[in-house]
Order: C-alpha cells, then structure tokens, then sequence
C-alpha cells in the first residue's frame, strides 16, 4: 500500500510540473507577443488575412493560395470580425495552440515512454527557440500543428480502437484544411496501420482515410465550385518562392505549372518538378532543420547551436531502441555496412553531402529486423518522420517551422537517449573504474539538461532580437550594448499612419515589397520585389509592368489587395514605396537618389526615411 502511494504521488508531482512547464511557457510567449512585439509586421499573416476577407466577401473566384488551402485564411478573417485586429487575432491563435502543443507533448510521450521521459520530452519542446518564435508571431502553424499532436497522441495509445483511428482521420482532416503537411503525417500513420495491426487493418484503414475525407469534403466542394480543381494548392509555388533549392529547371517548371494552373495532381506527377537534388534535400538539407547538421541556427535539434548534436540525442535515442533486439552478430555486420559507406562515400568526394546515410541506413535497417519485437506504440514515432521526410524531400525546406508536424520526434527520442542510454554508459564507464556512485550519475544528468535549457533560452533570445530587431545572430555578440532594439514594424507603421492621412486614400494604390505599408494606410496594394522587367526599362515601363515576365505578373497580381487572380483588373500605382537594395532593377536604382535628374517629373518625394533607405514617391499621373 505505502509503494503504491508513494508510485502514485510520483505521478501526481511529475503532471504538476507538466502543467507548471505549460503555464510559464504561456506567461513568457504571450509577455513578448503582446508587450515586447507591438507594432507588428506579417506579411504572410496579412496575405492570408485579406485572402480571407475577399473570400468572405463573395469573391473567392479571384483568390489564389499557393501554398495553403482557404480554411485558415477563411478562420483568421471570420475571427477577425470579432477582434478587429489581424495581427492580435493571429498572435491570440498562435498563443493559445503553441501552448496546447508543448501541453499534449506531455501526454504523447507519456504514452509511449511514461511520465518521466515525458516531462523532459515536453521541456525540450517548451525551450525550443523557434517554437517561441511561431508562438509570438503571426504565422499561421500553430493550429495545424497542434491537430497533428492530437493525431500523434492518439495513434501512439497503448491499444487502438476504432474510435482512436476516427479521432486521428478527423484531427488531420481539419489540420489539412488549413496547411497541407498533415497528408504526409497520414501517410506514415497509413504504413503504420498497413504493417502492425492485424486484426482490424482493413476496418482501421477504412476508418482513417473516410474520415479524413469527410472533414476535409467542404474544402473540396469549395475548391471544385470556385475553380474546378479538386485540390487547389500546389508545392509549385513553395518550390518557387520559399524553397531554398537552387535547381533552376525545377523552378522553371514549376511556374509553368503556375500559370498554366495545372493544379496538384500535375505537379506531384510532372517528374521535372522533383528536383535532381533529391536526395541531398533528403540526406542533408531537410533533416538539418531538426538534427542540426551545420548549416546554422534554422533547426529545432535538441541544442540549436551546436552541430551534429541531434546525431547525438536523436538518432542515438532511436539506436537506444532497437538495439536491445539485436544480437551482437547483426550489431557486427551493421558496423561493417556503415563503415563500408562511409569508405564509398570518402573515395567518391561525397561524405560532405551524404555523411547521415552511413548512420541512416544501418538505423533503418536496424527497424526493419527488429520491427515485431518494438512496442507497438512506439512504431508510429518512428514510421512517421520516414515516410513524412520521403515526399516532402522533393523540395529543400527553408524554414524548420515548415517540419513541425515531426516537432514531437527530436524532443521524444533525446529524452529517451538522455534518461534511458547515458546512465547506463556512465554506469558502464563506473563500473570500469571500480566507482559506485549514484551521485555522480545524478550529477552529470542535472548538467545535461541544464545546458539544453540554457543553451536554448539563448538562442532563443538572439533569434527573437533577429526577426523582432533585425539584429543579426551573433553569438559572440550576445551581451553587446551597441545592439539597436528598435521593432522593424515601426517604419511600416509610421510609413502607413503618414500615408492613411491622404485624402480617398482607401481607393488609392500603393506599390511597394511588403503589404504592411498598405495595411497600416488602409489602402489598396500592388506588389514588387524591384527586380521584375528589364535593366533597360524606364521607371514608367516598369510601374505600368510593361515588360516583366507572365509568372512575376500573376505573382504580383494574386498578392496585391484585392486579389486578381485572372488579370483582370488595371494595376496603376499611386504611391511607390520605394526600398534601396544592390538587386533592384537598375534604371530603377536613379531611384536611390530622389535629386536625380532622370527621375520622372511627377514622381513627387513625399516621405524619405532617417536612414534614407526607404522613400515615398507620390505619381502624379494628371502631369504626365
């Protein structure tokens, strides 16, 4: 009785301090997204919002959204209806399901590892710097994500039933009627289904996909009724815009796919579209952005700043797993495999690029032989990553918060291989030297972990300084005093303000690279990246868009308010807001200087920064 009590005291402390970890991860997030984050600039919240507006408004038909289907837009403008601020609507989202994110985490890992493995599996989450980024932001993850870490806790219950699949097909369902990510989750828990349930596989199957299928059924009946496209979000536009792949007939073949419309089906099947850098974005690029494999601070490893460590906690959590159910015979041949590549690759110059597949493919193989013997709660969470990273490889990912439907798979695994692996090496490295010591043990746990919540408090803190200041991130500069803590939504702020006082400006169009400017004036937008058209084209040419190519005309005609999808309305600026920058088109760069003679003579200088790296040209058309 008194064991009993003292096991289930245990278990009433450790869901304490889950609830605790949640609180203060709320308080801190919504501290800086309320008081330290205002004003504030978003201009993917914002092309989502008046996306959402025109939609509302009856005139979907003209809205084009690339990279997301219409619910979150449709959500965040409904919503706003209510608050009367998009950037308060979007951060209020961001804060309330960033925070059910690091909450559930809790009883996912519990699931699967129990409670202690859990609470540190959820800390790791609630310190991750760019969870706190997207928790202060505007962006529009946190709710798609956070239905995903619904599917997740379900499917990695002890004993599925029926009822769990259904839950798992509607939480993905809606998570995929506001970004598409949650198709490659299904995908993994599709081959999870297909490979270890024996009994109810085809009813489970059954279950999950017309469940899945009957959530997202209005977002199709919308699509087919607007547009005549089953799905109308293609990857062409991310591979296009926000990719960081540098493969230029993929990008050529996308924004063919883009003009001609061709909608998701051609684009997944148009083999041109997969970039010839496939397995580089699979091997090197994308699990960069949760293992950390050098190429900076854009990943959510188990410490963001020092390389190779999710190689390390990750990966020799997984290895932790599955080794148990090998004998030392496999465990040999598996070594010689690994070394074996990893000769191959040093003789072929390729061990800088596919260095990961050595320990990769033992791991995998590694699954394959021990697969039956694994927990079967287990297997979701090592399933899924695989067969999530294997088709979203066809592009290389910018932004690590693009993977943070796989945000539970680094936390989980680290806290197994920290709490389950070390103190059996540090045991065995004890036992070597004749030490008995659980102090020591202890000890060296404590450490670990207080260097990974403070190692990512750090980062955290420079990466917010960087997207909230633009000050670069500079370690070797984290206590500099010379840093200048201004908010980059202040211009856009001031600039719009300045401009919202000109007369009928609600019908006026305002041309410049970011939509903040015509959101604080309340006005109409056009929008730019300077670089459109010819060298040789005059300033007039190019506001008038005379010779810039079909795809940078569609670009500009679906992110400008209103929405214009088909071309079909007249796009004259009013006002060019404009911003000096080295790849801006050149005759535009007579710009830079508003003495310059060779600047037309009704463009009138109507605002000119401190900096003077930004200025207002008020076009007079009547004077031409």
């Amino acid at each position: 009785m008194t064991f009993q009590f003292n096991i289930n005291d245990e278990a009433r402390s450790l869901k304490k301090f889950s609830i605790i970890i949640t609180v203060i991860f709320f308080v801190i997030s919504g501290s800086v997204a309320f008081l330290v984050d205002n004003p504030t600039a978003d201009s993917d919240l914002l092309f989502y919002y008046y996306s959402g507006q025109q939609i509302i408004s009856g005139d979907g038909e003209n809205v084009q959204i690339f990279n997301a289907p219409v619910g979150w837009p449709i959500l965040l403008a409904s919503f706003d209806t209510i608050i009367g601020d998009p950037f308060t609507t979007g951060k209020i989202f961001s804060l309330i399901f960033s925070t059910g994110i690091v909450f559930i985490s809790y009883f996912i890992i519990r699931n699967v590892f129990g409670q202690k493995i859990a609470l540190l599996g959820q800390t790791i989450i609630a310190v991750s710097p760019l969870l706190h980024v997207e928790s202060i932001i505007t962006h529009s993850e946190m709710l798609p994500v956070f239905l995903i870490f619904i599917s997740f806790y379900f499917i990695t219950k002890e004993k599925l039933s029926q009822k769990h699949i259904i839950l798992c097909g509607i939480s993905l369902g809606l998570s995929f009627m506001l970004r598409p990510q949650s198709l490659f989750i299904g995908f993994g828990i599709l081959i999870f289904i297909l490979s270890s349930i024996k009994k109810e596989k085809k009813r489970f199957v059954f279950y999950l996909i017309v469940s899945f299928l009957i959530i997202i059924s209005p977002l199709l009946l919308y699509n087919i009724a607007t547009t005549g496209n089953i799905l109308d979000t293609t990857p062409d536009f991310y591979v296009t815009y926000d990719s960081s792949t540098s493969d230029h007939i993929s990008k050529e073949s996308s924004r063919e796919n883009i003009l001609n419309e061709s909608g998701i089906i051609d684009s997944i099947f148009n083999f041109k579209n997969i970039s010839k850098n496939y397995f580089e974005n699979l091997l090197y690029a994308n699990p960069h952005l949760f293992l950390n494999l050098g190429s900076g601070y854009n990943n959510f490893s188990t410490i963001p700043f020092i390389p190779f460590n999710g190689i390390i906690f990750v990966l020799g959590g997984m290895f932790g797993i599955l080794v148990h159910y090998l004998t030392k015979k496999y465990i040999l041949a598996l070594c010689g495999l690994s070394l074996s590549l990893a000769i191959f690759l040093i003789i072929t110059n390729m061990i800088h690029i596919y260095f990961l597949l050595p320990i990769i493919l033992p791991l995998v193989i590694m699954g394959i032989f021990t697969f039956k013997k694994i927990n079967s709660n287990v297997r979701p969470l090592l399933i899924i990553p695989l067969f999530f990273l294997l088709p979203i490889s066809i592009v290389s990912i910018s932004g690590a918060q693009d993977l943070f439907a796989i945000l539970i798979i680094p936390a989980t695994f680290s806290a197994y291989f920290i709490l389950n692996i070390i103190p059996k090496i540090i045991i065995k490295i004890q036992n070597y030297l004749k030490i008995d010591s659980n102090k020591i043990t202890n000890l060296s746990l404590a450490v670990i972990i207080f260097m990974i919540i403070s190692c990512n408090l750090v980062s955290s803190f420079m990466i917010e300084e960087h997207i909230l200041f633009g000050i670069p991130v500079d370690y070797h500069n984290l206590l500099s005093i010379d840093k200048n803590h201004e908010l980059k939504a202040l211009e856009y702020k001031e600039i719009g303000e300045i401009l919202s006082t000109e007369p009928d400006i609600q019908n006026k169009i305002i041309m410049a690279n970011s939509v903040n400017y015509a959101h604080y004036a309340k006005s109409k937008f056009m929008f730019t990246n300077f670089s459109e058209g010819k060298d040789s084209d005059s300033v007039y040419s190019f506001i008038f868009r005379e010779n810039w190519s079909d795809y940078d005309t569609k670009l500009s005609n679906v992110l400008s308010i209103p929405r214009d999808r088909y071309g079909l309305d007249e796009h004259i600026p009013d006002y060019l807001i404009y911003s000096i920058n080295s790849e801006n088109n050149k005759n535009l760069q007579i710009l830079n200087n508003h003495n310059n003679p060779k600047i037309p003579k009704n463009f009138e200088l109507f605002y000119i920064s401190n900096n003077g790296g930004t200025m207002i040209y008020k076009i007079n058309h009547d004077a031409i």
